[in-house]
């Protein structure tokens, strides 16, 4: 019996992203979006956390905080722990009062991670909230590596020691599985960040597909992903009438879906 020869692997590699940086834009979604609620999954030292200027809530496995994250919240609730124990643990509309009006998702850099996460955290959103994944932009094979240890391709690499891991996959699963959610790719370096809204708190869909979603994803490699996906420029996301236009809500009741939850 023969077997097949195996195909050998094309070097993927995309030009860098030109906008302006992560954390820049991060920073005019909430001076945009104005959350009274903010949450993030992956906080590190802090540098995002410490731009939110209302009550928040940040859950992270192990925090390195290297500033005051406080500083201008009414609340600031830190969790040391899994974004999944968080959630198995812990109902983040009732630690608010209210729903999330703006969600950062940089938790764990592989995909399963990152779609659980946005699975747990839009029941507790409005349809006009936002829920912004980073890394899902990665721009060459090695940034996109699942297993961070691996340095196999670090020399075709624009970003040698940049890590995003394969969270682009979430995306790819929310735009194949999720029509309904209007998504917005930004160039923002290094690995890009991504607007979701028009969100659909009571949708149990993806939970009900979830593994025939992650086997789904893992067929498909970074230049398929890329193959006619737009990418906007960050400049675009500049006034606030600009944000509103992307969402204009369905009508939604949140309290009855708490209710009947």
């Amino acid at each position: 019996m023969t077997t097949a020869p195996a195909v050998p692997h094309t070097p993927f590699s995309r030009p860098r992203h030109q906008g302006t940086g992560y954390l820049k834009l991060l920073r005019r979604l909430h001076a945009l979006q104005r959350p009274r609620h903010y949450l993030e999954i992956g906080t590190a030292a802090g540098k995002t956390l410490a731009l939110a200027r209302c009550a928040s809530i940040a859950i992270d496995p192990r925090f390195r905080l290297a500033q005051d994250v406080r500083a201008g919240k009414p609340a600031c609730h830190l969790f040391e722990m899994t974004s999944d124990a968080f959630f198995a643990a812990h109902n983040p509309t009732a630690l608010f009062g209210g729903p999330i009006d703006l969600a950062f998702i940089d938790g764990m850099h592989h995909f399963d991670f990152a779609l659980r996460d946005f699975m747990n955290i839009e029941p507790h959103c409005r349809p006009d909230s936002l829920i912004v994944l980073h890394d899902c932009l990665p721009v060459d094979d090695h940034m996109a590596r699942r297993d961070p240890r691996d340095r196999s391709r670090t020399a075709q690499s624009h970003y040698p020691n940049a890590w995003a891991g394969d969270t682009w996959k979430a995306l790819w699963i929310l735009q194949r599985y999720r029509p309904d959610l209007r998504i917005f790719a930004f160039d923002a370096p290094p690995s890009g960040l991504v607007v979701v809204t028009r969100l659909d708190p009571s949708s149990t869909l993806i939970k009900q597909r979830y593994d025939e979603a992650l086997a789904a994803a893992h067929a498909i490699d970074l230049a398929g992903f890329y193959a006619g996906f737009e990418i906007l420029p960050t400049a675009a996301l500049r006034r606030r009438s600009w944000l509103s236009s992307l969402i204009r809500p369905r009508r939604f009741d949140f309290s009855a879906h708490l209710a009947a939850s």
